[in-house]
């Protein structure tokens, strides 16, 4: 065998190398999280004493506009709100209000929101879920609008896997309920976030590269002997 010929074995055992160790270098890792209505979510209201949403306000809910607001720990008692959690829920999934509580003939119009965090170099997301709202109101995920309206018993589910929704860090889910009807308010759902990125390389995937350049340069050495 001449040179010429062991100089391109070699060479595509080094390039068989660099190709496995790129390979095993950025593997694709997968993670996925759920949130739920329970007593970690926050809440806030645009109305007080259980006073009826204006229409300016209804239109804050139809927006997700939570600009301003405080954000307080909602209520968990369901004071007779007849809204059941959505099919499919998780365990420990429950019927929370807006706050402040103050009883079944007070209910509140406002928010409750809930927070998950992604890592950075995410190269795919997507949350699906469902929810029961008294009276009404709307999903979002970071100010994005993400369903349909939400009602009382209509189990609406929502989804989306529009990358420029999610950000790297923490996420913000909320949920708008417009207490229209008066009476206690109340909010249940559930979403489950899938998520994938690039992995940090291995320790051995760099081994696996420096054996191919070590093993290259051995072979060139002795072709020059």
């Amino acid at each position: 065998m001449n040179h010429s010929k062991l100089d391109r074995w070699a060479f595509g055992i080094l390039a068989g190398g660099l190709l496995l160790a790129a390979a095993t270098a950025a593997p694709l890792w997968a993670g996925s999280i759920t949130i739920q209505s329970n007593a970690t979510n926050a809440g806030a209201s645009l109305t007080s004493d259980g006073a009826l949403p204006t229409s300016a306000q209804n239109l804050l809910l139809s927006t997700g506009n939570i600009a301003g607001l405080t954000f307080s720990p909602v209520g968990t008692d369901p004071l007779g709100t007849g809204t059941p959690p959505p099919p499919g829920a998780p365990s420990g999934t429950i019927v929370v209000q807006v706050p402040p509580e103050c009883g079944y003939y007070c209910g509140q119009s406002g928010f409750v929101e809930t927070t998950f965090t992604l890592p950075s170099g995410f190269t795919a997301a997507s949350l699906t879920g469902a929810g029961n709202v008294d009276d009404w109101g709307y999903a979002f995920l970071n100010g994005h609008l993400i369903s349909s309206q939400l009602t009382e018993f209509g189990n609406v589910g929502f989804t989306t896997s529009d990358l420029a929704y999610f950000v790297t860090g923490v996420n913000t889910f909320v949920i708008s309920d417009s207490n229209a009807g008066g009476g206690p308010s109340g909010i249940a759902y559930y979403a489950d976030i899938s998520y994938s990125t690039s992995a940090t390389p291995e320790p051995s995937s760099f081994l696996l590269l420096g054996s191919g350049l070590a093993v290259a340069g051995l072979i060139r050495r002795k072709l020059r002997i």
